[in-house]
């Protein structure tokens, strides 16, 4: 049960990545120079919304990033110590990028 649950997870997390980067790469590409001041991206980061979206982006894309190592992990790794040194680098890893990049959220409110 807990392969589906990931399985599922890890298609969720592909359609928010696909969604998030379309809003990205028009917000950052294609609505003009004035969107990527310093000033307009404080502003937008001011807002629960964005605060929001980029959570949700940086969540989804370290889960599913993480995720597809650890499938390939699975399948490469046969010895059982070796696998759970690997998860526990995976798992740390990520934990550190979560970690940073909510820092980074919630340091750039002040």
């Amino acid at each position: 049960m807990i392969g589906v649950i990931l399985w599922l997870l890890q298609r969720v997390s592909g359609v928010i990545l696909v969604v998030g980067l379309f809003i990205h790469f028009y917000l950052m590409h294609f609505s003009g120079p004035e969107q990527l001041t310093h000033t307009s991206v404080t502003n937008r980061l001011s807002n629960p919304f964005w605060i929001g979206f980029n959570g949700i982006f940086l969540l989804s894309a370290i889960y599913h990033g993480f995720n597809g190592l650890w499938g390939i992990v699975l399948e490469y790794v046969s010895s059982k110590r070796l696998l759970k040194i690997c998860q526990g680098l995976l798992f740390t890893t990520a934990s550190l990028l979560i970690v940073t990049g909510i820092y980074i959220l919630v340091i750039s409110q002040t």
